[in-house]
């Protein structure tokens, strides 16, 4: 059991080192295997790493946490179709969203900021960590 949680999350981190840094949402149909999958293999390591193994703890948590951009197809291509409209609007401060395209985007954003912060959650839970500010450098 635990060389395959190693074989699918060596297969998922593969994946994250070629992804390009920035983006909010991601297709499902990128993953190498099953999101439930990955979340599982990534709980079971958790719980077996020992308190020296912090760089691998750690390392494992940010991969949890970023799981959670991974969103079905047609919500990252919603994301990536309302990104424009946002940037844009960035550079008008004070413009409120209106496209469809936008409230859209900002509408699995959003979600996709809660799963984060449960998956951050659940992470140090069965990691053992009592402060999840501990965790080094999670925001990078």
């Amino acid at each position: 059991m635990m060389s395959m949680a190693t074989r699918i999350l060596r297969d998922y981190g593969k994946l994250l080192g070629s992804i390009e840094p920035g983006c909010c949402a991601l297709p499902l149909s990128f993953l190498p295997h099953s999101k439930n999958a990955i979340r599982e293999a990534t709980l079971k390591v958790l719980k077996r790493l020992q308190p020296e193994d912090a760089a691998l703890r750690d390392a494992l948590i940010r991969g949890y946490i970023f799981l959670a951009q991974f969103v079905d197809d047609d919500e990252a291509m919603a994301v990536s179709q309302g990104q424009a409209q946002l940037d844009s609007m960035a550079l008008a401060a004070g413009e409120e969203p209106d496209s469809p395209e936008a409230l859209a985007a900002l509408r699995v954003i959003n979600r996709i900021k809660l799963d984060m912060e449960s998956s951050l959650a659940e992470a140090c839970d069965v990691a053992r960590i009592v402060n999840p500010g501990v965790v080094g450098a999670l925001n990078t």
